[in-house]
């Protein structure tokens, strides 16, 4: 009956070995796997920034190139306020000295 208890004694020491052996092969695939994970995660990240600042990029393009049409509208319009008041001063003057005088003035100088 001994050798049974040392046959029985050896296989579950073997047993034993090989669960340790298979925890220690099942941690250190853990410990892979998150290193995997986090440098996964950290070249996902880096592609994402990339990502965003090209799009905040072409945004700020975009952007830019509406402000100067925008200002560029602006400045004509400006202008073309200008170039009417120049044309019109003079009636524009005429107009507010026969209000002032009323029929007192005449445009032609004529009193």
């Amino acid at each position: 009956m001994k050798p049974e208890i040392d046959q029985i004694i050896s296989c579950d020491e073997a047993a034993g070995a090989t669960v340790d052996s298979a925890k220690k092969e099942a941690d250190d695939l853990v410990v892979r796997a998150k290193q995997d994970a986090d440098i996964l995660q950290s070249e996902l990240e880096a592609r994402l920034d990339e990502v965003r600042k090209s799009e905040i990029a072409s945004i700020l393009e975009e952007s830019q190139i509406q402000a100067r049409e925008t200002m560029a509208q602006a400045e004509r319009y400006i202008q073309g306020l200008k170039d009417r008041v120049v044309l019109r001063k003079p009636r524009i003057i005429e107009d507010f000295i026969s209000e002032a005088l009323g029929d007192a003035w005449s445009p032609k100088g004529e009193l």
